[in-house]
């Protein structure tokens, strides 16, 4: 900045700073979005920045998604900076283009993400930092405990929470020197958790049930009684629940993918994966309705397809099947598919039905079959948008992606649902489960006052 000396130029840098103000972005961090905008600026030489057009804006995010050199969040910074520049040059644009989404590509699934579940991979014991075991004395009980969990058909989720909790167990018991094989270690471990640990009741019911399956699957041996152990304090919590004008507010902040996929997670109760790993074959319109497969507990369920999206969602599967046809033209196109599917279709991977409705503009290479494929968005960047715009607005809740289910259900409640029908529509397996938004739904609807309000 101190190098610039044109008076020109100098107005135009000390705009672009003032709209990063206004966006609040930290200062600490005005130098690197300048330099981001100054290599693009160096790359398009001979285009002045007025005439640049969306179309050539996304060739130059397509080549950054494909560079080897900058980590996600660098590129979801260039992103962010370049969008500022146009910003600030009130370039009639950037209403076109969908920051958010290319945001969104700018990070992969990891190895070990759940959409890149298992498919019948070899056993790996690496331990992760949180996984609080150093060293590899119980990596074979390990092994054992990953073989049971994909036997019995477990969720990826499941697996890596009972390898977390049965790793945790067996570095208590060897530092309190015991052979971690009886019901006195069990409890002992249990009361830990409770007393020094302060956990809560459903974290300690997690590690119980990731014991127990160990020690009668892995071990072979009956645990026994062991409620003996401390209990940790149970409390209820209810769900945070937006009012109908509050997820209207959050929608006219959000554009493009982020709308479209906030406005499912709302107006059909999805679960944020249940939405991101939505495939083409999923929706149906002439029916008016989504098809939710694979869902938690492996259920599937039927949801109704909101009529306020249909057009939108129509114009975003029109456009991904442009980018689908271009990567089949390319030799590419094919998408991951578990490994029984891939069994009962064979190699199916490429037709359209199977293509994900949320893709990545980014091909990626498959971690476990080392395949290009294009996989679908990464979850992480929405809920930094939702909790984003939540703060913007200044609503005073912790505003998740999954608060946006919750809402969906309080407000069914609220119309006269039938709460079997909305068990349905949620996917529970117990109606109890569902029971605990008519706490909500009844204050809302002034079932309950307060007796002050008589006075």
């Amino acid at each position: 900045m101190s190098q610039v000396t044109d008076d020109r130029e100098k107005r135009f840098w000390n705009n672009y700073i003032a709209q990063l103000s206004e966006r609040n972005i930290k200062p600490a961090l005005f130098q690197w979005y300048v330099r981001h905008c100054e290599q693009f600026i160096r790359y398009y030489t001979d285009v002045r920045l007025k005439e640049h057009t969306d179309q050539s804006v996304q060739d130059y995010f397509s080549n950054l998604l494909e560079s080897n050199k900058l980590k996600a969040w660098q590129k979801r910074q260039v992103v962010d900076a370049i969008h500022c520049l146009f910003l600030s040059i009130h370039s009639p644009f950037c209403k076109q283009v969908d920051w958010d989404y290319w945001k969104m590509s700018c990070k992969e699934l990891e190895a070990d993400h759940v959409s890149n579940a298992r498919n019948n991979t070899p056993v790996v014991t690496g331990r992760s930092k949180n996984m609080d075991l150093e060293g590899s004395a119980n990596a074979p009980e390990v092994e054992k405990l990953i073989y049971q969990v994909r036997a019995k058909g477990y969720s990826i989720r499941t697996e890596k929470t009972y390898v977390h909790w049965v790793n945790r167990f067996l570095k208590f018991c060897s530092n309190s020197h015991t052979q971690g094989n009886s019901a006195r270690d069990v409890i002992d471990y249990l009361s830990f958790l409770a007393v020094d640990k302060g956990v809560s009741s459903s974290t300690q019911a997690l590690a119980l049930n990731a014991i127990v399956f160990y020690f009668k699957m892995v071990l072979n041996l009956e645990l026994g009684d062991v409620s003996q152990f401390v209990k940790a304090k149970k409390r209820q919590k209810l769900p945070v629940v937006l009012s109908a004008d509050e997820v209207n507010e959050i929608l006219a902040e959000l554009q493009g993918v982020q709308l479209l996929l906030v406005s499912l997670l709302y107006g059909c109760g999805l679960r944020l994966m249940e939405a991101i790993r939505l495939r083409v074959q999923d929706i149906d319109f002439a029916y008016q309705q989504i098809i939710i497969r694979n869902a938690k507990g492996n259920k599937e369920r039927v949801v109704p397809l909101p009529a306020k999206i249909q057009g939108s969602l129509k114009a975003h599967l029109k456009d991904v099947k442009a980018m689908h046809e271009t990567d089949l033209k390319e030799g590419y196109g094919s998408v991951y598919m578990p490994a029984e599917l891939v069994r009962k279709y064979g190699k199916n991977d490429q037709l359209w039905i199977w293509q994900y409705v949320f893709p990545s503009a980014k091909l990626s290479l498959d971690p476990k079959s080392k395949a290009v494929r294009r996989h679908h968005l990464h979850e992480s960047t929405l809920q930094k948008s939702v909790r984003y715009c939540a703060r913007k607005l200044g609503i005073a809740k912790r505003v998740t992606c999954h608060t946006f289910r919750h809402s969906f259900a309080t407000h069914h409640l609220e119309r006269g649902m039938d709460i079997r029908m909305l068990q349905e529509l949620l996917g529970h397996s117990d109606v109890a489960t569902t029971m605990i938004y008519t706490h909500t739904a009844n204050f809302s609807k002034g079932k309950t006052s307060s007796p002050l309000d008589f006075l």
